[in-house]
């Protein structure tokens, strides 16, 4: 794209009144953030064609992204009065357009006037949700309190669930939920809500979020009694959250205790005349063993999950639950079998299929698990493995990709980790159709809001983690070849064949029917083993582009620099190194890695003869400044009681040698 864009900038100057090389240079520009050169490219783009709305669309949103909320008003004011005459124009874009003229006005401060506006548009507007939101959003910024809580009472009527709709009604009385001295008041507020809506699950749980003592084992006893008798499973992970707070989580141990004697010995909760449902003792049971799994008391936890199974031995939730625990005190094979059992009481279920698959797979069951994952493939899927591929399933990449890590595949793991890197590309390059489309259709909000969530895509967990494992494999590729023993390719001896649509396993090209007289040509992967990524010439420039990728987008975290060090050292860049160093200490000074950094770092220069001697004292000097003289031996004496630290240093000592 970087090159594109320079490209037609080239055009540009040698035909600078082509509107179809403009055109294209202003989707190059947004796509690589250059909103500067956005803004002059779709001025002249303006200036070509004054009547086309998408152009000046695409000019407000420039000076948006740059925050310019008054020039991006401007932009559209000056368009406004073409759109009372162009006929071609659908209402629901004009729609768009009025509200997104609005949000400006919000996101410009005037909130006086953009609610003005919102009444004179009211008639043209098509998405009266996103309408009454706005206006609810105005009045309580203008301080119409009561105008404001009559609307969220309208909203809250339409969706008495939306988080968002309770907390504005509560702000137009005054109220915040994390205001310690609000809380009494918030309570008889959602009280009151909870009696208008009681079948509200928001309402009913919000106030277990800021209560605390009696009012809090309150508010627990009436959700936890109702989920009880209904038979509800998620009951513990919507308390999850909950267990954050020490005191919070010991409580609703102590309330499910008391249910599940009180159940056990009479059927009956304390406060009850009338018997409960026979299955409400086995599911305050459930709760416990999660609760006593959470806490990592994982022996009581089985023998409680054991006493549910007794009671109800054809509940699939009661076995994943079990999976689960075993899984966490360390049994991966007996949760992986246990999983399995659970899938194969509900073959239908693909939530507990994939469960398995993930569970296979920590089981390093690589075969096993892609014959559970292609079950649920389509059945014309040529090549399905690839299919797989192709569905973006980026949670299975990663997990295949620990699996062959963790069997010594290197090769195999790589493949994994950069189809996960190829995924979250393909979710980057296909804004790229939008940046027209958009601005035609004139869905600027929702445009925007693809925008923004484009820039922090790569910060997604599953990237981050397949990214730092990927590097792992390049610095172990790196050290095994500099040491003289290269990893070698795993051939595919003995390995399953790749499953064709049939479920047959077959080599070569598959054909897939794509009508009368025409074949598909299925995509067949060439190089299963990861062979083209064992045999690059240089691990460490292909570990330096996940690094790239990660201190960009998430160059707070500390993990971020601790990579970047290791592959910088390796590649003898000592500043850069410095400066990985430098970031650790920013956001962790007091972090079990920076001695054994510093030591390795200044070993590894004064065995570096090819590296200049006045550099290496201010690299040195610097080292010196920030950490004075240290030792890893001392900095783990210094922390005797804390593994990190006894980790990082035994790291050290034996890349030391």
């Amino acid at each position: 794209y970087e090159e594109a864009a320079k490209c037609y900038e080239k055009a540009a100057k040698v035909d600078s009144e082509n509107v179809h090389i403009l055109r294209d240079l202003s989707q190059l520009q947004i796509h690589l953030r250059q909103y500067e050169k956005l803004v002059e490219t779709r001025e002249k783009l303006v200036k070509l064609n004054p009547l086309l709305t998408a152009f000046w669309l695409g000019l407000a949103v420039a000076h948006q992204m740059l925050g310019r909320y008054d020039l991006a008003l401007k932009a559209i004011t000056s368009h406004e009065h073409n759109l009372k005459h162009d006929t071609n124009m659908l209402k629901n874009e004009i729609s768009e357009i009025l509200m997104y003229k609005n949000w400006l006005m919000e996101l410009n401060g005037d909130y006086q006037l953009a609610l003005e506006n919102l009444k004179e548009i009211r008639l043209r507007i098509t998405d009266i949700t996103a309408w009454k939101e706005q206006k609810a959003n105005l009045l309580l910024k203008v301080d119409r309190r009561e105008a404001a809580a009559t609307a969220y009472q309208e909203l809250i009527e339409r969706n008495p669930d939306n988080n968002d709709y309770v907390r504005g009604y509560l702000a137009c009385n005054g109220l915040d939920m994390a205001c310690a001295d609000d809380k009494d008041a918030v309570l008889e507020v959602i009280d009151s809500l909870q009696q208008q809506f009681p079948s509200s699950n928001t309402l009913k749980f919000l106030p277990l979020t800021f209560c605390e003592g009696d009012s809090f084992v309150s508010a627990a006893e009436s959700l936890a009694k109702h989920a009880l008798r209904k038979g509800i499973p998620s009951l513990f992970t919507s308390m999850k959250m909950l267990y954050a707070n020490e005191a919070k989580g010991a409580a609703l141990g102590r309330l499910m205790e008391g249910y599940a004697t009180q159940l056990r010995d009479t059927n009956r909760f304390s406060d009850s005349t009338d018997d409960e449902p026979a299955t409400a003792s086995m599911w305050s049971t459930f709760y416990l063993a999660q609760h006593a799994d959470y806490y990592g008391d994982y022996e009581r936890a089985l023998q409680l999950i054991e006493d549910a199974i007794r009671a109800s031995s054809d509940t699939v939730e009661l076995y994943m639950v079990k999976a689960k625990i075993l899984k966490h005190a360390g049994d991966i094979s007996g949760a992986r079998n246990t999983m399995d059992f659970a899938r194969q009481m509900d073959l239908k279920d693909r939530f507990v299929n994939s469960k398995t698959v993930k569970y296979m797979l920590r089981n390093n069951d690589v075969e096993e698990a892609e014959k559970m994952m292609i079950m649920f493939v389509r059945d014309d899927a040529a090549h399905k493995v690839q299919e797989i591929v192709d569905m973006q399933a980026i949670w299975y990449m990663r997990e295949r990709g620990d699996a062959y890590r963790r069997l010594g595949d290197i090769g195999r793991a790589l493949k994994q980790y950069h189809q996960v890197l190829f995924s979250f590309n393909s979710y980057h390059q296909v804004q790229f159709d939008f940046h027209s489309y958009s601005l035609r259709k004139a869905t600027i909000r929702g445009y925007v809001d693809i925008l923004q969530w484009e820039d922090q895509v790569y910060s997604h967990n599953t990237f981050v983690g397949a990214a730092h494992a990927a590097i792992d494999c390049y610095i172990d590729l790196h050290d095994r070849k500099l040491a003289g023993a290269p990893f070698a390719v795993i051939s595919d001896e003995g390995l399953s064949k790749p499953l064709t649509r049939n479920g047959s396993a077959k080599q070569g090209q598959h054909n897939l029917s794509a009508g009368v007289g025409e074949v598909k040509q299925a995509a067949v992967d060439q190089d299963p083993s990861g062979a083209t990524y064992v045999d690059t010439d240089d691990y460490m420039a292909e570990a330096l582009k996940f690094v790239e990728r990660l201190e960009s987008s998430v160059g707070q975290q500390v993990k971020t620099h601790l990579s970047a060090f290791e592959v910088h050292l390796r590649m003898q860049k000592y500043f850069l190194a410095l400066k990985a160093i430098n970031s650790v200490k920013a956001i962790d000074e007091q972090h079990s890695s920076l001695t054994s950094m510093v030591v390795r770092m200044i070993a590894d220069m004064d065995t570096n003869e090819s590296f200049a001697a006045p550099m290496k004292a201010a690299v040195k000097g610097q080292l010196i400044k920030s950490f004075g003289e240290v030792s890893i031996e001392a900095s783990i004496d210094a922390h005797q009681n804390s593994l990190p630290f006894a980790l990082a240093g035994a790291k050290g000592l034996l890349t030391l040698g």
